[in-house]
């Protein structure tokens, strides 16, 4: 049955693959998981420059408000001496108590706002000193990476055309669970050992065996369901 050889063929394939992808221990992963960090923070500080913007303009802001309410007090004041009557006097009185009142106001707001932008200075220059130690780990495992897949680089690809090839030959269903078992256990199939599965280790009735030696149809374990087969 020349689909179950190409089967088996794949698992074989497949299980080199394994063996190299594990002699990369769990760089890949550590690689992975610190880009996915450096994006959310690099994230997180366009966020926070954002913020930061929209503070400094409306500090800008406030600070002209402070100006012209600076400009008017002053204004004001001069005009005290030259009122001619306790009416002019009361009102005059009056504008400065409104204009000092928004003075006060517009300080405590500009106050809050240096606060909120120091801070959120103070939190992009952490996540900025975040993103450059990932960064210096990042090269650190990627050069790693890199020395140990130039060892046995050429085999991995020739491999994994390998497996490109046997997949074209294979029924999509038996692939389809083989891939299954292949994602959960890290392997799609497996030979009897003796007379158990090479997965569980469950022992297998006497006719299964004899039905998977001779390999005219496809045959699962009863206990785990991986597709089974016999290694010559």
């Amino acid at each position: 049955m020349a689909t179950m050889e190409n089967l088996i063929s794949l698992a074989t394939v497949d299980e080199e693959i394994r063996e190299i992808e594990s002699s990369r221990g769990d760089l890949p992963s550590r690689i992975k998981k610190l880009e996915s960090e450096k994006e959310q923070i690099n994230n997180e500080i366009e966020k926070l420059t954002v913020k930061l913007t929209e503070l400094s303009s409306k500090e800008t802001e406030l600070s002209r408000s402070k100006q012209d309410c600076d400009s008017n007090l002053a204004k004001y004041k001069d005009q005290l001496y030259l009122v001619k009557n306790n009416k002019e006097y009361d009102a005059l009185n009056t504008e400065i108590d409104t204009v000092k009142t928004q003075l006060n106001e517009i300080s405590i707001t500009l106050s809050d706002i240096i606060g909120n932008k120091k801070q959120i200075e103070e939190d992009i220059k952490l996540n900025q000193s975040t993103i450059d130690n990932n960064s210096e780990k990042l090269d650190k495992y990627s050069s790693q990476l890199k020395n140990l897949m130039s060892d046995n680089e050429k085999e991995y690809k020739n491999l994994t055309l390998q497996k490109e090839k046997l997949i074209g030959t294979i029924d999509e269903s038996i692939l389809s669970k083989y891939n299954v078992m292949l994602n959960a256990k890290g392997f799609g199939a497996a030979a009897i050992v003796g007379d158990a599965c090479g997965a569980c280790y469950t022992t297998l009735p006497t006719q299964l065996i004899t039905e998977i030696k001779q390999k005219n149809e496809y045959k699962y374990c009863p206990s785990c369901a991986i597709l089974l087969y016999f290694e010559e």
